[in-house]
């Protein structure tokens, strides 16, 4: 297998922390520039794929392209997107509304999308993202009654599924967030999330 990234944690942590917790035998290419994405590796990916993005895995003759394909796929492959219709059907929303939780990140990391232009604008925006931690789903998702696995997992009674890989991830994220700006813990008022 290949998968493919920026050179940054971002959307690859969760892939990342699948692939070895799975012990995948793989090979991560991580793009530090444009050139050695849009010039070297994104045209070989669009003979095997139209839809070349970055995240990207080849696993043989299949080459995903897009965040939640990939886990999906790779959940299928692993056995980490539950067995029964209803585990499948949590994963799918579980993977949604941390990418909802992620876009919130996004408008404070990411420079191109125009939302944080200064200091000022980041501490305002820092101090309101921990503030408002978005984890109260979550939190109650651990204690619902069809958690199976006593809330210790999210969808598998068993072990993690590949949506408690992301939402580890976030979690982790907006923890290290409010550790920087020397905010309030974050999961004060969540501690099912916190003991996940």
């Amino acid at each position: 297998m290949e998968f493919g990234y920026w050179k940054i944690r971002g959307l690859g942590a969760p892939f990342r922390m699948i692939l070895e917790y799975k012990e995948a035998k793989y090979v991560e290419k991580q793009y530090s520039t444009g050139e050695d994405w849009f010039k070297d590796r994104k045209p070989v990916i669009l003979t095997m794929n139209p839809l070349a993005n970055l995240p990207y895995l080849v696993d043989g003759d299949n080459c995903i392209c897009q965040t939640n394909a990939i886990l999906n796929y790779l959940g299928d492959k692993y056995g980490m997107n539950g067995t029964t219709e209803a585990q499948k059907i949590r994963t799918q929303e579980l993977l949604c509304e941390i990418y909802d939780v992620r876009n919130g990140m996004i408008y404070l990391s990411y420079p191109h999308k125009n939302a944080v232009r200064n200091q000022a604008e980041f501490d305002a925006k820092a101090k309101e993202i921990v503030g408002k931690a978005p984890f109260a789903k979550f939190e109650s998702l651990l204690a619902f009654k069809d958690n199976l696995s006593g809330g210790k997992w999210f969808v598998l009674k068993d072990g993690p599924g590949v949506a408690d890989f992301h939402i580890w991830e976030m979690l982790d994220q907006h923890r290290m967030l409010s550790e920087f700006i020397g905010g309030p813990d974050i999961f004060a008022e969540f501690p099912k999330c916190k003991a996940f």
